[in-house]
C-alpha cells in the first residue's frame, strides 16, 4: 500500500513540475483611445504573444485613431484581476 501512495506522489509531483515548466504565458492588451484620459480603456481578450497583443492594438489604432496619434496602449503578461483594488496587476507590461 504504501509504494501505492509513493507512486501517486511522484507523478503528482511530476504533473505539478511539468505545469509549471511548461506554461504558456497569457497576454492582455489595453488600449486608452486618449491618451489624456487612462480611466476609458478597451481590453483585448486573451493574446498568446507580445507580437499578437501588439497586432491587436494596431487593430485598434485604425478603428479609433486613424490618424495614429492621441493613443496609449500596453500589453501585460499573465495578467490577474485584483478584487481589492479592482485592477489587472501583471507579471510585466510592455509598449
Amino acid at each position: 500500500m504504501t509504494e501505492i501512495f509513493k507512486i501517486i506522489v511522484v507523478f503528482i509531483i511530476i504533473y505539478f513540475a511539468f505545469s509549471f515548466i511548461f506554461q504558456k504565458d497569457v497576454w492582455i492588451g489595453f488600449y486608452y483611445p486618449d491618451e489624456t484620459d487612462l480611466t476609458q480603456n478597451t481590453q483585448s481578450p486573451e493574446l498568446k504573444s507580445l507580437d499578437e497583443c501588439r497586432n491587436w492594438v494596431n487593430s485598434q489604432v485604425y478603428l479609433f485613431n486613424p490618424s495614429g496619434y492621441g493613443y496609449d496602449y500596453e500589453c501585460g503578461k499573465n495578467c490577474k484581476f485584483d478584487k481589492n483594488y479592482q485592477l489587472y496587476i501583471c507579471e510585466e507590461t510592455l509598449n
